[in-house]
């Protein structure tokens, strides 16, 4: 065996320990220097020395916690910025002026990285920009954003009473604009929540239709990125993980920097028995957004992700950060329970148990095993924990 390098040595022991921090520091430095100088040719000696480490450290934290190169990251945020600016560009601007100012010197280059990223020549989305009156106001899309942001909050609180208030809303916003892929894609995640947790219907419609919905979103809206992210989830949770994986990567495609994109792909991540992986997505998730409506998410997601790896005290730790944090997260006791269990704890698991089911009275450990897609050494610890702490079986 040669001896390991000691900055290739720390990168490792990061991989393998998740620091406390989400991403290295070295990375931080990195990427705040490149978003204040995309337009410029990157040197690699020269980022490694701003980041202050070796190249070969520089790249080894850009490809275990972003799973790209530093210039693989540069064009990606690079071909995002161009298609924003693409999108909203008027009748005097033109693909070369967009592309230059994007940091592209290579228009050939630029046309050809730019399609196989989002399915279309760059000319063709200035040309769908420019026919769409770009920045004229339109009040039935107004309408229709505000009542689909206004449901936003209700979508993610997994409840079945918000759940149904959720779609109301929706069902209002897609009248209005049936053209929006937004509303449809956050109603598909609506349906996906009612399969996994049983809030109505028969499972396999409930989740049939989920599915039709996610696929309609795509459909509508396939180069919006949150979009894309919400019908991954509902796919993800009608147990179709490896579409989930597909549209979940090309939304962050779109959109490096999209945190709920980054929950999502640690989610899935979790689910296909990646907990690494699903570790440090959403650590990336929380370095954007360490407060918010969504990091409930992201907690409870890097509890799994403990669970999974065996790691049960952090689990139960990471899980109650996310309860605390907000109230609605009741259904991640059961993570808790069965983490408490496995650790040793089981009058705390009891004592979560009986909270657990005086949220959720109807729950049992069968269930909560064909709620979630995830592995079935993950899903068969799950229920043990539960019946153990006293959860019914049927």
């Amino acid at each position: 065996m040669t001896d390991q390098d000691p900055d290739d040595r720390e990168a490792a022991q990061m991989v393998d320990g998740m620091p406390e921090s989400a991403l290295p520091h070295d990375l931080v430095r990195a990427l705040d220097w490149l978003r204040a100088h995309l337009s410029e040719p990157i040197d690699l000696e020269r980022l490694a020395q701003i980041a202050g480490v070796r190249p070969r450290t520089l790249e080894v934290h850009f490809r275990t916690f972003l799973n790209t190169t530093p210039l693989g990251w540069v064009r990606r945020v690079r071909l995002t910025r161009a298609r924003r600016e693409l999108e909203r560009a008027r009748a005097e601007h033109t693909v070369t002026d967009i592309a230059l100012a994007s940091g592209f010197m290579q228009l050939g280059r630029f046309a050809t990285q730019y399609h196989a990223a989002f399915g279309e020549a760059p000319s063709a989305t200035l040309r769908r920009a420019q026919r769409s009156g770009s920045g004229k106001f339109d009040a039935v899309d107004d309408e229709a954003l505000r009542l689909t942001c206004e449901a936003l909050p209700r979508v993610f609180a997994v409840a079945p009473r918000e759940c149904s208030e959720a779609l109301e809303s929706l069902d209002d916003a897609q009248r209005l604009a049936p053209h929006h892929g937004l509303p449809v894609a956050a109603a598909a995640w609506c349906w996906g929540q009612r399969a996994a947790h049983g809030f109505s219907g028969a499972r396999r419609d409930v989740s049939d239709q989920a599915c039709e919905l996610a696929s309609q979103a795509c459909a509508l809206a396939p180069h919006d990125a949150m979009t894309l992210t919400l019908a991954s989830g509902a796919f993800t949770l009608a147990h179709r993980l490896r579409e989930a994986d597909d549209v979940i990567e090309r939304a962050l495609a779109l959109d490096p920097w999209l945190p709920f994109a980054w929950i999502r792909r640690g989610w899935t991540s979790a689910y296909l028995g990646d907990p690494d992986a699903a570790a440090r997505d959403l650590a990336v998730a929380l370095r954007m957004m360490p407060m918010g409506p969504l990091s409930p998410l992201a907690f409870v997601g890097m509890g799994c992700a403990h669970f999974a790896a065996g790691r049960y005290e952090q689990a139960a730790r990471w899980i109650q950060s996310g309860t605390e944090a907000f109230a609605g997260t009741f259904w991640a006791d059961r993570i808790a329970v069965a983490a408490a269990v496995h650790a040793g704890a089981c009058a705390e698991a009891q004592r979560i148990a009986r909270r657990l089911l005086r949220n959720d009275p109807d729950l049992t450990v069968e269930r909560a095993r064909s709620a979630w897609p995830f592995q079935p050494g993950f899903m068969a610890r799950l229920g043990d924990g539960l019946d153990r702490a006293g959860v019914p079986r049927h």
